[in-house]
Parts: structure tokens; C-alpha cells; sequence
């Protein structure tokens, strides 16, 4: 049988007139930038790293896949060249392939 890894993650409670769907959605989103920050310190090339960390946001991360929101167009274009790199570092920060989908 295949040994499978666990992470436990805690939610934090916040007070006040936050609906729960909403401290959900904002919990969701801080552990994507935080995955994203590590995957950013495992991108290698400097002109890669800061064109992913100024114009790229990881929106969605699910079963091997990654979701990247870019700027523009422009930026679109740029990335699509990157994405080997970006999918390397994804390797390097938590150890398995991830594939990697670039959106305006």
C-alpha cells in the first residue's frame, strides 16, 4: 500500500461580521500565496522568478494541477515560455509534478 502524506491545517477564526464562507474563501487564498512564495524561492532563473511574482497569482491548486492567473496578454505570451521552469520549482518546493495552467 502506497504511503500517503497528511498535512493538518487549522483555520483561524476571526471575529466579527465576516460571514464563514468568506473567512473560508480568504483562509483558501492565503495558503495558495503561501504555496505560491514557495514556489517563487524555487524558481532558479531571476527574470523568471520576478516575472512570475509581479504579474502571476496562484488561484487554484488541485489533484496535480496548478492554476496561474497572469496580467495580460502580453504576459500570457511570456509565461507560456516559463511553464517548465515554474513546473520545476513546484517539484522542488513540495516534492511532486505539478502541472501548470496559465489564465488572464
Amino acid at each position: 500500500m502506497p504511503s500517503q502524506n497528511f498535512i493538518q491545517l487549522e483555520l483561524p477564526f476571526m471575529q466579527g461580521t465576516a460571514n464563514p464562507l468568506q473567512q473560508t474563501e480568504q483562509a483558501i487564498q492565503n495558503l495558495l500565496d503561501l504555496a505560491w512564495k514557495s514556489v517563487l524561492a524555487n524558481i532558479s532563473v531571476r527574470t523568471t522568478k520576478e516575472l512570475m511574482r509581479q504579474h502571476g497569482k496562484l488561484v487554484a491548486l488541485n489533484d496535480g494541477q496548478a492554476w496561474i492567473k497572469v496580467s495580460s496578454l502580453p504576459v500570457l505570451r511570456l509565461a507560456k515560455e516559463k511553464i517548465p521552469a515554474v513546473e520545476s520549482a513546484f517539484r522542488k518546493a513540495f516534492g511532486v509534478t505539478v502541472k501548470v495552467y496559465l489564465e488572464v
